[in-house]
């Protein structure tokens, strides 16, 4: 059975773990959904800027929602899809040297060390964990947005 110091590094590399399939999940999802954008914007915006549409102030103010929510989708998927860097792991070597230099080379040093080197990744990773969150979230709107604009537009100037 492994020791409390031992449990701890476990959990810390389980934590790192998830964080890293939560970036990969948002990540994905950003290409899907800047794809949706795209397909709405194509299928929606045909009718609503065929010969003089848009008309009137409601098909104008429908038709720019849809248009600046376009352009916000674009702007938060790409925000989703750039890099960043993001560690997920600890270089083994860095580590044997950092431990030797600190003289942490018996146990549950070691594992205290290395727990706390994790803990300090995952704190470092939150900042950008929760910009993607947030820009997933904010992509969702702008879809719908887009969505509700666009249709709403191509109803008036059906």
């Amino acid at each position: 059975m492994p020791g409390f110091e031992a449990r701890i590094y476990e959990l810390g590399v389980a934590a790192l773990a998830e964080q890293e399939r939560r970036v990969r999940e948002v990540r994905t999802r950003g290409a899907a959904l800047l794809g949706v954008g795209a397909v709405i914007a194509s299928l929606l915006a045909a009718p609503v800027f065929r010969g003089p549409h848009p008309e009137g102030w409601l098909e104008t103010i429908t038709a720019g929602v849809g248009l600046l929510a376009c352009v916000a989708t674009l702007l938060f998927a790409v925000q989703l899809l750039r890099p960043d860097a993001l560690g997920f792991s600890l270089k083994p070597a860095a580590a044997y040297r950092a431990l030797w230099k600190q003289e942490s080379v018996e146990q549950p040093q070691v594992d205290l060390a290395l727990a706390e080197e994790l803990e300090a990744r995952e704190e470092a990773n939150g900042v950008a964990v929760a910009r993607l969150a947030l820009y997933l979230e904010l992509t969702l709107v702008a879809i719908a947005a887009e969505t509700a604009g666009l249709a709403a537009a191509a109803v008036l100037a059906s």
